[in-house]
């Protein structure tokens, strides 16, 4: 590998660590999106589901996402490991995963944290179209940072980070 196409993947992986972390942010969860309690209303196409995802020595936390396509489904993207696994699979590329569950299957199997829905909603013409693609294509590879699940799920939503933080900064 060259060093210039080193420079373009380190530059790529901190843009997509970024924009990961923006997203957590609470500026941007709260203006762009809001907490839904699935206690008190149904869940809408196009809600995110944020489960929680834990070291086995809570070394450290993060979440995995999935949007609710509607009819009890949720898509989410994930990487698969080899059987070989290693330091160098869980600090670069591994194989992409798309995956459509029922969310109370999800539910079961992982610790939901929280369910955000967008402010303003979304096309849901354009979700479905969207959905429809990542199942029928390949996936890309998975990155922890550069092409993870928040990435993949607000991609499914028409959402860039990169604007989203732009329009923050015009309020």
């Amino acid at each position: 590998m060259s060093f210039r196409s080193q420079v373009h993947l380190s530059t790529q992986t901190l843009v997509g660590a970024s924009s990961t972390i923006k997203f957590f942010s609470e500026t941007i969860l709260g203006h762009h999106f809001k907490e839904v309690e699935l206690d008190k209303e149904e869940p809408q196409p196009g809600d995110l589901f944020l489960f929680k995802l834990q070291s086995p020595r809570a070394q450290w936390f993060g979440a995995h996402v999935g949007v609710y396509c509607g009819h009890g489904e949720i898509i989410h993207f994930e990487g698969r490991t080899s059987s070989h696994g290693g330091l160098p699979t869980l600090l670069g590329y591994c194989e992409g995963v798309v995956c459509k569950q029922g969310h109370r299957a999800l539910q079961r199997s992982r610790r939901l944290w929280r369910v955000l829905r967008r402010r303003g909603g979304i096309n849901p013409g354009e979700l479905e179209q969207r959905v429809r693609e990542a199942m029928d294509s390949d996936p890309p590879p998975y990155h922890p940072t550069g092409s993870n699940c928040i990435h993949f799920a607000l991609n499914l939503l028409g959402v860039d980070l990169m604007t989203m933080d732009l329009d923050l900064n015009r309020d």
